[in-house]
């Protein structure tokens, strides 16, 4: 079974309709699973946004319902002008870091994604913060570490590695993370969850046995 972490349910909305994924049993999160048998078999986790409520999501999916992998997906920003990637694009996550933890003045390490998933998806490596990022001196010193930001993403990796079970993510960029951010997100989240939900359904609908081997 595959865990799939959404921060909302706006960007997972495209999704639960392809896989025609029904509602569960009342959870202390709104969670999903799918009905469609062409795809792999999977729940997923609306978790609201932020690392703490990406922890509390990923993990309640590995204690309690027991999936084998973790996937987060959902919009991201762009923090680098030369990574040849656009608005509405969707990339594959090589590593995630946090970009606002500071151990004893030393950032927090990078944790590896699992690279048989969405092989055919450009590589990024992706930082993770608990406030978005809309202004172009802190996009520019997050650049340093990493093309794109999200408010979960390393939060659901550092879950799967505690727990021993393969993380993948795969994020569409809304925006470049500067003053129009905001606005930028809001006209562009239907449109780039929907490639999301494609290049997701894509990835489940192939046999994962050798993926997950």
């Amino acid at each position: 079974m595959v865990g799939i972490v959404y921060a909302t349910r706006r960007e997972a909305n495209p999704f639960l309709l392809r896989t025609s994924a029904e509602p569960m049993a009342p959870q202390p999160l709104l969670m999903f699973r799918t009905a469609d048998t062409r795809y792999t078999p999977c729940i997923t986790v609306i978790s609201g946004m932020g690392k703490v409520a990406a922890t509390v999501a990923a993990t309640h999916l590995v204690l309690t319902h027991r999936v084998s992998m973790l996937v987060n997906a959902g919009l991201c920003g762009r923090l680098v002008m030369d990574h040849h990637c656009s608005v509405g694009d969707v990339l594959r996550i090589s590593t995630a870091v946090e970009g606002d933890c500071d151990r004893l003045g030393h950032t927090e390490q990078a944790v590896a994604c699992d690279d048989r998933w969405f092989g055919i998806l450009k590589p990024a490596r992706l930082v993770t913060n608990d406030r978005p990022v809309f202004d172009a001196a802190w996009r520019s010193q997050l650049a340093g570490i990493g093309e794109l930001a999200d408010m979960e993403g390393a939060a659901v990796a550092r879950v799967a590695r505690l727990y021993g079970i393969p993380c993948a993510m795969i994020k569409g960029i809304s925006d470049t993370a500067d003053e129009s951010g905001r606005m930028d997100v809001a006209s562009h989240m239907d449109w780039v969850s929907g490639r999301i939900a494609d290049a997701l359904v894509r990835e489940l609908s192939i046999s994962t046995l050798d993926k997950q081997s």
